[in-house]
């Protein structure tokens, strides 16, 4: 698995847990609608930008520590 992959399965179960919706996070992250829609892209590899992470981590009230700190992470081959 990709490393945008992970990130990708991660934010969407995080959303999921706490019944957000992709447009909630756009909101409350204030980051554009085509970077959100970039990470869950399925047809093609998703990708994101360090700065729109950090903005949704922060939106989300975590750490980058606290977002990568779960097992999907480790199934990604470098």
């Amino acid at each position: 698995m990709t490393m945008t992959k992970a990130i990708s399965i991660r934010l969407a179960t995080i959303l999921q847990e706490r019944k957000m919706s992709k447009n909630d996070l756009k909101a409350l992250a204030g980051v554009k609608a085509e970077s959100v829609n970039n990470i869950f892209r399925t047809l093609s590899t998703p990708t994101i930008n360090m700065a729109t992470l950090y903005r949704i981590c922060n939106a989300l009230e975590m750490t980058l520590a606290e977002f990568v700190d779960d097992p999907i992470f480790k199934q990604v081959e470098l």
